[in-house]
């Protein structure tokens, strides 16, 4: 990964996903990493893909289905 690369993390749902690996694991690439909801007013998200971050969608956790 390029040096200062900028990723947005957006996190869709509600759920316990725990984003806190991966943006560990990009800081470690040397990414530059920003969280933002989904459902965050839209001015926000179309000024950061303007500026240049490259947008990653994370859903929330999967819930487990109950054996039957």
């Amino acid at each position: 990964m390029t040096t200062g690369r900028k990723v947005l993390v957006l996190e869709e749902g509600e759920g316990a996903a725990d984003l806190a690996p991966l943006v560990d694991a990009l800081h470690v690439l040397g990414a530059v990493v920003r969280r933002q909801r989904l459902d965050a007013p839209a001015g926000e998200l179309l000024d950061a893909l303007a500026d240049g971050w490259l947008p990653v969608v994370m859903g929330a956790a999967p819930c487990p289905v109950p054996d039957s």
